[in-house]
């Protein structure tokens, strides 16, 4: 299940305040648009209704595709420097959550899900995971 909230942000440009939603998952395989929209650069980006000007909110998201199974979880850069780290991750990089939490074969591979510091990476690696799934079916 893909996951948002709504959250009142303020434009950095024009300093106009309004809703917006924050994307914190999306699941590809429950709702295929959502990936369209990460493609095209609509996910967590602030588009101001007074100025027009675009801005990307920098808040985690994963990425999950339950028909490949795999997973990539975008994490803010500033996490590498904060005191909170460990409460994300265990010392050898899987998830710091039970995989009993996670919904039954999830749990094998959503606790190690690809990490990236970037949007863009992430997008890469979706590509190349779905590149891999075309080569073998060609």
């Amino acid at each position: 299940m893909s996951k948002m909230r709504s959250q009142e942000l303020q434009c950095p440009y024009c300093g106009s305040k309004q809703e917006m939603t924050i994307w914190e998952s999306i699941n590809v395989s429950l709702d295929p648009e959502l990936k369209e929209k990460l493609f095209s650069g609509d996910i967590n980006v602030f588009d101001c209704n007074i100025c027009d000007k675009k801005t990307f909110v920098n808040s985690g998201l994963l990425y999950h595709d339950m028909q490949l199974r795999f997973c990539v979880s975008y994490y803010p850069p500033e996490i590498l420097e904060s005191e909170d780290l460990g409460k994300h991750f265990k010392a050898d990089g899987t998830l710091n959550i039970p995989a009993a939490f996670l919904p039954g074969e999830a749990g094998n591979y959503m606790t190690r899900p690809h990490i990236v510091f970037n949007m863009g990476e992430m997008m890469r690696y979706v590509l190349f995971r779905d590149l891999l799934v075309e080569s073998r079916t060609a």
